[in-house]
Order: C-alpha cells, then sequence, then structure tokens
C-alpha cells in the first residue's frame, strides 16, 4: 500500500491532498483541505511576507501535518510558488516551517509549477488528445500551458496573479468604473505579451484551474456545499462569465460574501480573477471555458506516484 500526501502553498491558499494507490494502480483519494491564509497579501517582487501571514501558515501546515498522521506510513511533498518563490525572507519561511512542523518546503520554479499543474489538470480531464491551453490563475501568477496530445509544447508565466491584481487595481467593493478600466487595461497588455509567446496559439480546448474558475463554476451551477465532482468537467461560456462579473461588481464584500458559493477569502479577489479568465477567453477566442478541480497539488501527488 502506498499512501502519498502534496501540499502546496499558494500566494491566497494553502491545499492538502492524501491519496493511496489502489491495486490498479489508480488512486483514491483519502483526505483533501484548503484554507485561506493570504501568505502574499501586501508583497510585491523582493519584498517580504508579512509576519501574520506567515503565523497563520504556520498554524495550517501544523494542522495539515497533524491530518497527514492519521494516514501514516505515507510520503508527503510540500511545495511553494510565487509569493514564497519572491520572498525576501524566503529562507526564513522556510526555516520556520520546518523547525516548527517538520515539514520541508521546496520552492519550485514557475516552470516546474506549471508542468506539475498540467500533470493535475489533465488527470481526469475528457478531450486530451486535443490542442489545449491550461491555465492556473493563483495568488501572486498565472501560468498558460500548451498541450497536445498530453504533451506539453509551450509555456509561459506572468504575474497576473489576483492578490497582486486586486491590491493594485481595485480598492473599491462595489467595483469602481475608473479601477476596473485600468485593470482591464492591465490584464490585456499583459495577456498580449502572453498570446505573442506563444506564437498566436489558438486552442481547440480552454481548460482553468484554482479557486477563481471553480468558484465561478460553483456560483453558474449553484453548486453548495462545495462539491468537486459537480465542478470538475463542467463548462462557462464567456457570455455567462461576462454575466457574473457585472452581477459581482455591483455587489458590496458583505453582498458577495453572502452568496454561498464565494468561500470567505476570496470575495474581494473574485473581480480580478472574473476579470482576468473573460479576457484570457476574448484573447484566445474560446467562447467555452472547462473547469478543472485539479491541477498543482494532483500533478504533485501524481509526480511522486511515478516516482514511487
Amino acid at each position: 500500500m502506498i499512501r502519498l500526501a502534496s501540499i502546496d502553498i499558494g500566494t491566497n491558499a494553502v491545499r492538502l491532498l492524501v491519496v493511496e494507490k489502489e491495486k490498479d494502480g489508480s488512486l483514491r483519494e483519502l483526505c483533501q483541505a484548503r484554507e485561506i491564509t493570504r501568505l502574499g497579501k501586501g508583497m510585491e517582487i523582493g519584498e517580504k511576507l508579512l509576519d501574520d501571514r506567515i503565523d497563520e501558515t504556520v498554524l495550517v501546515l501544523t494542522k495539515f501535518k497533524d491530518e497527514c498522521r492519521k494516514f501514516e506510513p505515507l510520503t508527503i511533498r510540500v511545495v511553494a510558488t510565487s509569493a514564497v518563490r519572491e520572498a525576501a525572507n524566503q529562507k526564513v519561511f522556510v526555516s520556520r516551517v520546518n523547525k516548527e512542523t517538520g515539514l520541508e518546503v521546496e520552492v519550485i520554479s514557475w516552470e516546474e509549477e506549471a508542468g506539475l499543474m498540467v500533470k493535475g489538470v489533465l488527470w481526469k480531464l475528457q478531450n486530451n488528445e486535443k490542442a489545449v491551453l491550461a491555465f492556473d490563475i493563483g495568488g501572486g501568477s498565472t501560468e498558460f500551458i500548451v498541450v497536445r496530445d498530453r504533451k506539453i509544447v509551450s509555456k509561459v508565466g506572468t504575474q497576473l496573479g489576483t492578490v497582486r491584481l486586486t491590491e493594485k487595481f481595485i480598492t473599491h467593493h462595489p467595483t469602481n468604473v475608473d479601477e476596473y478600466e485600468m485593470l482591464k487595461t492591465h490584464i490585456r497588455k499583459e495577456l498580449k505579451l502572453v498570446k505573442e509567446k506563444l506564437s498566436g496559439f489558438l486552442p481547440e480546448v480552454l481548460v482553468g484551474t484554482a479557486g477563481t474558475v471553480t468558484t465561478l463554476g460553483a456560483i453558474n451551477g449553484g453548486v453548495y456545499p462545495y462539491d468537486p465532482d459537480k465542478i470538475h468537467g463542467s463548462t462557462i461560456t464567456f457570455k455567462r462569465v461576462n454575466e457574473l462579473l457585472d452581477d459581482l461588481k455591483n455587489k458590496s464584500l458583505d453582498e458577495r460574501i453572502a452568496m454561498k458559493a464565494i468561500e470567505k477569502g476570496r470575495e474581494d479577489l473574485i473581480i480580478a480573477g472574473s476579470a482576468l479568465v473573460l479576457e484570457i477567453m476574448r484573447f484566445f477566442s474560446c467562447n467555452l471555458l472547462t473547469i478543472s478541480e485539479y491541477g498543482l497539488r494532483e500533478g504533485v501527488a501524481l509526480g511522486l506516484l511515478s516516482e514511487e
């Protein structure tokens, strides 16, 4: 029996997945958890992670380590992405996590993050043989990966993260028109560069993963309590994303929190995230977005499995 655990320390949330390898080689999920700690709050490249955000993240990691003990023996891999990757006090954070939890944190490059992410995204998704553009909207960055026949053709990393964009552009809720226009202009400028780097690639299938995308799927489908099986593989149209975004822009933070499908801690980020989804669909001429519940943490687990 092989049991594996992956922990993804993101800019906005920390995610845990524990799986067991079945006799037929497939993976059975034993446990999953996610908590928003906003580790990258107030951070630009080269600046420090805030002490209170580190405290909160270490508490969550301690809780996740205790959860993992229920399934011992198992192999655990912990990866950290954009916020920790860019932080001036990266070593301090990694050392403190190890000292207080016993967990060893790997700070991975955006290239490795993209590769692991797409492995997770394609794990249980149909149409794998088609030309796919997958994107992962994180709190500090968004990665774009072109895949043909399950093989990565090209990938691009950006600083288009929901925490970063929100702190830079969105300060009013309901959303201020001028602020939104500045946000949109910035996103379009960055996506133009992404498209150029991907040589004007137009996908047959567009796939999105992570919190913004799954939240839009939950709102669209009225999924509450959250059910990964109802979200994974579902689709949403450009028109519907636009409608949802218009509605969300007109709501206060309290009104968004009152929407059961929006996880607390995401009510301010959903505007920048949804705007990014809408512009990605526009730039790559995709009327339909396929939503993947799986991403980096699943890719990390699958990577561990292949090593085993």
